[in-house]
This record gives structure tokens, C-alpha cells and sequence, in this order.
């Protein structure tokens, strides 16, 4: 019998699967960069909840796995949109 870590497990590959064939459709460009930042938030909840079991802990530390879930999706977005202009202001020469 498939337990809740294994169908847990199983959404996470198939997510996995899935970003790893959106990324080789190479249409680079907004939709795949939402699309990724899509796959980012729902697998990071699915670990963050399922496999960390942050649904029961201490609500400060709760509050950072939800900044880093809220952050790094935003870190990609402003990469993609503004990548050459942060390359050039963080370039030595």
C-alpha cells in the first residue's frame, strides 16, 4: 500500500518531470519563467509542509520557510526581467 511520504513523493517527481520538459521545450521567455516560478512555490510548499512538517512547528520558524517560498520565486522573476541590468551594476569591469 502507497503511504502519504510516497504520493507525496510521487507529485514531487512528476513536477519534477514536468519542469524538466517545459525547460527543454526551449521557449524561453515569461510563460516559462512563470512556469517555473509556478513549479518552485508548489514543490517548496509540498517539501515545507509534507516532508519538513512545518505545519506544526513554532510559527517564527513557519514565517521563514514562508518568506523563502514568497523570496526566491521573486529573486527568479526580477532575474529574468532585469538580469542585464543587475549583471552590469554587479560587474567589476
Amino acid at each position: 500500500m502507497i503511504g502519504s511520504a510516497e504520493k507525496t513523493w510521487f507529485i514531487l517527481m512528476g513536477l519534477t518531470i514536468l519542469g524538466a520538459v517545459v525547460g527543454e521545450a526551449g521557449n524561453v521567455g515569461w510563460p516559462l519563467t512563470l512556469s517555473v516560478v509556478a513549479l518552485i512555490y508548489i514543490k517548496s510548499s509540498i517539501v515545507i509542509d509534507h516532508y519538513m512538517e512545518m505545519r506544526s512547528a513554532n510559527q517564527r520558524i513557519r514565517n521563514v520557510l514562508r518568506l523563502f517560498i514568497i523570496l526566491v520565486p521573486m529573486l527568479v522573476i526580477l532575474s529574468f526581467a532585469w538580469g542585464e541590468e543587475i549583471r552590469r551594476f554587479t560587474t567589476l569591469s
